[in-house]
């Protein structure tokens, strides 16, 4: 790729937009911080309801025609069990997603 006067004149201009951007932003770090920390809260949320579906779908591959199937009931009892283990598997870190997705996002 040939680097031509034009290219370079617009990364310039560029890198001084966001430098004047930063320079007068009137963000204070306490709205940053309790932006960042309502983030994480949501994407610990997403990977718990991310968690809780893939849970799901890997139950419903299981063949609940058995002798020992309890019906309606068995069903809310295990919809609740899964969320429960969702819960714990976000809280444990074991996946990651909610970090990488926080690291991707939040604003420094």
């Amino acid at each position: 790729m040939k680097i031509t006067p034009d290219m370079s004149l617009y990364h310039l201009n560029q890198a001084k937009a966001k430098a004047k951007m930063t320079s007068t932003s009137k963000v204070n770090d306490g709205e940053i911080t309790a932006y960042n920390k309502r983030l994480k809260d949501a994407c610990d949320g997403f990977e718990e309801i991310f968690v809780h579906k893939m849970i799901q779908v890997m139950r419903s591959t299981t063949d609940k025609d058995t002798l020992l199937y309890g019906g309606r009931g068995e069903e809310i009892f295990q919809d609740m069990l899964d969320e429960n283990y969702a819960k714990l598997i976000t809280q444990s870190k074991a996946l990651g997603l909610s970090d990488l997705i926080y690291e991707q996002t939040k604003k420094s």
